[in-house]
């Protein structure tokens, strides 16, 4: 599966990976699942750094409606989206401008995103040992601890 999401509940954290190409269809399935896991409310910190998102204009757009559409209803949690290509970069930005209010911030750095998501939401911090979560993400500066 191009793209791959842990539920931390303990945290309110859901740690998303992309691999490979990541298409519209992808997107529309991470969604579903974290609304039918009821991880809608956490905090998401996207990793598409090894992954290329493929979408077409209308794919964007309807990825974009989507990501709306998601946030209706219940309040979802803040993004931290990291990129490390010029495309996905593109891509973020584009469905960033078009989902509005919703707390959605696009970096390079891993750190810097998660530091943003800690100041953003108050039930999980980061403390400093190593550690890493079991989707493949390494945490360089530290691992999760419940709030």
């Amino acid at each position: 599966m191009p793209l791959q999401w842990s539920n931390l509940p303990g945290f309110q954290l859901c740690v998303v990976t992309g691999h490979g190409s990541v298409t519209r269809a992808d997107v529309e399935t991470y969604l579903a699942g974290t609304i039918r896991e009821g991880a809608k409310s956490y905090a998401k910190l996207v990793d598409i750094t090894t992954c290329k998102l493929v979408l077409d204009h209308d794919d964007l757009q309807a990825v974009s409606e989507g990501l709306v559409r998601y946030g209706w209803g219940d309040r979802a949690g803040p993004v931290a989206m990291i990129v490390s290509t010029a495309l996905n970069l593109d891509m973020a930005v584009l469905m960033k401008q078009r989902v509005g209010d919703r707390p959605f911030r696009i970096f390079t750095d891993i750190d810097a995103a998660r530091a943003w998501l800690a100041s953003y939401h108050e039930s999980y911090r980061l403390i400093g040992s190593h550690g890493a979560l079991s989707t493949g993400i390494m945490l360089r500066h530290g691992h999760l601890r419940p709030g």
